[in-house]
């Protein structure tokens, strides 16, 4: 029976294939509009490690003075000093620092290519497998290299790419600034959406093309403070660089993974009594007031999905229900026009519920063609905004199997749900009425 009736509504499209290509357009261009900012808002506020974002904390500490201070809110990064003092604590399972600087690296054997410029990522041995960072080749550096300051590396696919042609470039070396560099690992594709453990204005900037240990970093002085959120509420004593690591800059972003709340607690009393001992040594003049800020949280406090691209979804899902109210006043034209035949299928014997299976097969026809064809103009909306915002990582335009599945199944609901008034007040037509049209 639904094999005929299946047939009854091709039947019926053909019939009015204008009428039918307004409402299949309509649902379409509803449906693109709204998955396209839909997609693009999901993907930036998706749990980029679902696997253990429950245990991973940013480590917040309130180092500042009273002038400096902004009540509750605390900055994301954490002075040189403090970040010595936290990295001897044994209680996280994996403890992070993080910095950044920008570094020309190049081809020791190509004279003929250019130098490139990176952002490049410096951190702690900790760092590949707390955030279960994948490898093509190699690993990432030892604990001992870390403490040695040892100049090697860890390539992104990309840049591995760029300096050695992709080949398995472990061992091999390279110019970074001035100095020689190591490779002792490449990763695999990796590109966690958002990019929560940098600042949260890169959170969805391409991934870093290039890892060193924090302490080479250090030893040889390498800083660029327009890449962290650096605060100083006290200037350092002079321009060296002893004198920064020595000061109350806060220029480092501290990660620690925490495997379930006794470890949570025992390390809050840490970083507390961290900050006693500081007070009693004239730092920390506010107060003691230091917090563990969980993944997901952090990523509401500092805002990483904006507002706008909120507001962008519910005005694009509005956009959506005017086309689905404009589809259905076509349906009511459609279905009235069809009175004679529904009045001959009544009088033959049909029930009200079989003119309903009827009608609502129709429009699950129409609106799973205005879902696929919705897909194709959601695609094109994507590839439109990889193209205008090509600073932002491609990964936020690109819709996986669940949005796909979804996009479709919200087309044909959406047809059936507004297609419902036309198609009950199709039904209740009293045959007698009907067939004067005929």
């Amino acid at each position: 029976m639904y094999f005929y009736y299946f047939k009854l509504a091709l039947l019926s499209l053909r019939k009015t294939p204008l009428l039918t290509l307004l409402m299949v357009a309509m649902i379409a261009i509803g449906i693109g509009a709204t998955m396209t900012t839909y997609t693009i808002s999901y993907m930036m506020s998706k749990d980029p490690i679902p696997n253990k974002s429950a245990n991973l904390y940013q480590v917040q500490l309130d180092s500042m003075n009273y002038e400096f201070a902004d009540g509750d809110i605390l900055p994301i990064t954490i002075s040189y000093q403090d970040v010595q003092a936290l990295l001897k604590s044994d209680i996280p399972k994996n403890h992070v620092a993080l910095s950044a600087i920008q570094a020309e690296i190049s081809p020791i054997n190509n004279e003929e290519r250019e130098p490139r410029s990176l952002e490049v990522r410096s951190t702690t041995s900790d760092f590949f497998t707390m955030f279960e960072v994948p490898f093509l080749y190699g690993g990432g550096w030892s604990e001992q290299d870390g403490k040695d300051a040892a100049q090697v590396a860890v390539l992104s696919k990309e840049t591995n790419a760029w300096l050695f042609n992709g080949e398995n470039s472990v061992g091999s070396t390279f110019y970074f600034g001035e100095d020689t560099y190591r490779v002792i690992g490449v990763l695999d594709d990796w590109n966690p959406l958002p990019k929560f453990y940098a600042l949260q204005n890169e959170a969805f900037k391409k991934p870093n093309g290039l890892f060193i240990p924090f302490n080479t970093q250090i030893k040889n002085e390498l800083l660029t403070l327009k890449l962290m959120n650096s605060y100083c509420w006290k200037e350092p004593d002079d321009q060296s660089f002893a004198a920064l690591l020595a000061s109350e800059c806060m220029w480092v972003v501290f990660w620690v993974e925490l495997s379930n709340e006794q470890d949570r607690d025992q390390y809050q009393t840490f970083i507390d009594n961290h900050a006693k001992e500081q007070q009693a040594l004239g730092r920390f003049p506010r107060r003691i007031f230091n917090k563990l800020l969980p993944l997901q949280e952090y990523l509401i406090v500092e805002e990483i999905v904006s507002d706008d691209s909120k507001l962008a979804v519910w005005l694009a899902a509005l956009f959506l229900l005017v086309c689905l109210l404009n589809c259905m006043s076509l349906m009511i034209a459609k279905f009235d026009a069809k009175a004679g035949e529904i009045g001959l299928r009544r009088a033959v014997g049909a029930r009200q519920n079989d003119i309903i299976k009827q009608f609502a097969i129709e429009l699950s026809v129409i609106g799973l063609v205005g879902g696929l064809l919705g897909l194709v103009f959601a695609k094109l909306g994507l590839i439109a905004a990889a193209n205008t915002y090509h600073y932002l990582h491609s990964g936020l335009m690109q819709m996986n199997s669940q949005l796909l599945i979804s996009t479709v199944i919200l087309a044909v609901s959406s047809s059936l749900v507004f297609g419902l008034y036309p198609i009950i007040k199709a039904s209740q037509m009293q045959p007698s009425s009907q067939l004067k049209s005929l």
